[in-house]
């Protein structure tokens, strides 16, 4: 009888563990994980200099800005934080400016147009003569995109407002919509189509287990960033619209008055604040730290805190360089703070040059709301399966050192190993590795045309993210400071990782393998729900862990993206027994040939550049209703899915190798909506077949 392939890796597991415990670890006091990476010495320093009192603050003056992307607002932060990043003495501090006509396109994306706001107000003149809402007290009233309008007209209720059978029976013309749905799409309906005058919204366009718990929160809301037909759209809250509604339900007629004064202004550019720290071996590439600078007021968690902690960083680095505490970084480090997602594509395609310098960058959106206040929960979220690397171990090792010493010291008073704001809060942090999640700017850096290695720290749920309550006092100082010092950390270990001199630099290539043994075990669990019921191992859960095993060899090699294995060195040898280690330890053979397998092999148009799921405006604008009918928009996770599988074209993969592949990372997926999905792709120009 042959043996299993779990008992075989439980075999080659045990074998490699003791040989790593007899010859990999050098003989001396024993360290962290963390220390090994970066010496205790400098890890203090980190702690020592960090300071969440300084992030709170910086929070707190974004917070008071109204930071819609290409506006007015958004242009006063930009001009404070260039400030404030000339005097903390980082480098080359300049403002880039892209377009905001909302006809530019930037990469597979096309930008948004430029937006002013100076006012607005809701009233109620009858029944009940009574202010609902101003401008001044409250910038999300205004929702983004409105223009200028002034007018006087009875509301009707057409509950969400995004399918023609809520209008039915409901005129709706000159009038004003109560509605639920989202602004944009409940005013093409509304307004462009049935001649509405403009939305009274209380959409709320975050989902969370507290989602409307709080009737009084108002949600931020906005029209078509590029759109030429917009009105209006007033937000107000939940409280609110069911009072609206229910006094309608019984008979009343409700006539408000809405003042606007905005507009949009394709005058207005995009602007992204750069400021680098200069390495001391520029060949080597580039470390970036990236956030995103954007939001409406408040928006503290989501994402001043971001924002605040990268500029902490820097001024944290440059502080220590220059008094001579830690070495200066070998690689440039760059500080990126852009408006979300279109400020990064449009950066990475003006500057192809620095694009392929960059070796990883680290990216932070929303890493300081108090999970006492907002129920957030940070999370080291892990790269897609497709661009899995070296750089996900170095993040969690940190993030691990700095959960271990809170817990220590929430547990047993003992706060000598724990990171925290001095008299600051006592708690243990709440935070946890997780696997891939879109929905941020990483999504752009680690996307096949640009390829960049991204470590993410995000807070998620937040009850309060894209509501008025979004406020720097739920930020905590000590959470901020703990998310800036895994970030700190990671950055700046590689910003000097290359050819091991050390024999804890040696050590590297085993947290790697340390790290694979527990995702791989992780994927043993996953293929263990395929097995269930059948005799031996189905085809499926063979897939996960083979796919998952092709994943952690990637990984290790992603080390000679450091430089760290140059040919004949010990960082060679190294790598080269860890890759050993890994094949003994999931000796993993090859799925069954699938019964009709699809031998195309897809290879990508070097030329379009940027995301290319069906939802990018790349791909609708060239596929049109194709692209919403696609089978894969209706699977569970279809974006992500649609993500990996282009990230998964490199040339030599058939399109049932790329199934396997996005299989494996997520769920079994038919070879047939893989392949209509890059049918689709390939007759829009941006793939083509071989094969």
């Amino acid at each position: 009888m042959s043996r299993s392939p779990l008992r075989s890796t439980h075999a080659a597991l045990v074998a490699t563990l003791l040989c790593l415990a007899t010859s990999a670890v050098p003989a001396q006091s024993p360290r962290s994980p963390a220390q090994l990476l970066l010496a205790p010495a400098v890890l203090r320093a980190f702690d020592e200099e960090i300071s969440g009192t300084i992030m709170r603050e910086h929070v707190g003056y974004l917070a008071s800005l109204h930071r819609v992307p290409a506006s007015p607002g958004y242009h006063a932060a930009v001009e404070w934080l260039v400030a404030k990043a000339q005097s903390y003495g980082l480098s080359d501090v300049h403002v880039e400016t892209f377009p905001g006509d909302g006809r530019t396109w930037f990469g597979t994306m096309r930008g948004n147009r430029g937006w002013r706001v100076e006012g607005g107000e809701l009233t109620e003149l009858s029944p009940h003569p009574r202010r609902i809402g101003s401008f001044d007290d409250l910038k999300m009233l205004v929702a983004d995109n409105s223009e200028s309008a002034d007018v006087t007209a009875e509301l009707v209720d057409v509950g969400p407002g995004t399918a023609a059978g809520d209008y039915e029976g409901k005129p709706v013309r000159g009038k004003l919509v109560l509605c639920d749905g989202p602004p944009a799409a409940a005013h093409r309906l509304a307004v462009e189509e049935r001649g509405a005058a403009g939305l009274i919204s209380y959409n709320s366009n975050q989902r969370t287990g507290w989602w409307r718990d709080d009737a009084d929160l108002v949600r931020w809301g906005h029209l078509d960033g590029r759109g030429r037909h917009n009105t209006f759209a007033l937000m107000i809250s939940l409280r609110e619209a069911r009072e609206l509604r229910r006094r309608l339900a019984a008979g009343d007629t409700i006539r408000l008055h809405a003042v606007v004064r905005a507009g949009n202004d394709d005058s207005i550019p995009y602007e992204t604040v750069i400021a680098t720290i200069p390495g001391t071996d520029p060949s080597r590439g580039e470390i970036v730290y990236s956030c995103h600078f954007d939001h409406q007021k408040p928006a503290a968690n989501d994402n001043a805190s971001g924002c605040a902690a990268i500029l902490e960083i820097g001024r944290v680095i440059r502080k220590l360089v220059d008094q001579k505490t830690i070495a200066p970084p070998m690689r440039t480090i760059r500080f990126v703070f852009p408006s979300e997602m279109i400020g990064t594509i449009a950066y990475l395609t003006k500057y192809p040059d620095i694009a392929a310098r960059i070796k990883a960058a680290i990216h932070l959106d929303m890493v300081g709301g108090n999970p006492a206040v907002t129920k957030s929960v940070l999370h080291v979220t892990r790269s897609p399966w497709s661009a899995a690397s070296i750089t996900d171990d170095v993040a969690e090792t940190f993030a691990r050192y700095v959960i271990a010493g809170a817990y220590e010291g929430a547990a047993s008073g003992d706060f000598s190993k724990a990171v925290r704001e001095p008299n600051g809060p006592s708690d243990a942090l709440w935070a946890d590795v997780t696997e891939y999640e879109s929905g941020s700017d990483h999504w752009i850096y680690q996307e096949g045309s640009f390829a960049v290695p991204t470590i993410y720290l995000r807070d998620w749920p937040d009850v309060y993210i894209h509501t008025n309550q979004d406020i720097a006092d739920h930020v905590s100082p000590t959470k901020i400071k703990r998310s800036a010092f895994i970030a700190a950390a990671s950055g700046y270990f590689l910003a000097n990782l290359t050819a091991p001199s050390s024999p804890s630099e040696a050590a590297l290539p085993y947290l790697v393998l340390a790290g694979a043994t527990r995702r791989m075990g992780e994927a043993l669990e996953r293929a263990s729900g395929h097995m269930w019921g059948k005799p031996g191992i189905a085809r499926e859960g063979i897939v996960v862990v083979s796919e998952a095993r092709r994943r952690e060899e990637r990984r290790v090699r992603t080390l000679e993206r450091f430089d760290y294995a140059p040919a004949g060195s010990p960082g060679a040898q190294t790598l080269a027994e860890v890759e050993s280690d890994l094949q003994r330890l999931f000796p993993v053979g090859q799925p069954p040939a699938p019964e009709a397998p699809d031998t195309r092999v897809p290879r990508r148009n070097p030329d379009v550049k940027g995301p290319l799921d069906p939802s990018v405006d790349w791909v609708r604008d060239r596929a049109g209703d194709a692209a919403a009918a696609l089978a894969i928009n209706r699977i569970p996770r279809g974006d992500d899915v649609a993500y990996e599988v282009v990230n998964c074209i490199d040339g030599k993969r058939t399109v049932s190798e790329i199934r396997d592949a996005v299989s494996g990372e997520f769920f079994p997926v038919d070879v047939k909506v893989i392949g209509e999905y890059l049918e689709l792709l390939a007759k829009i120009g941006a793939i083509s077949f071989a094969g």
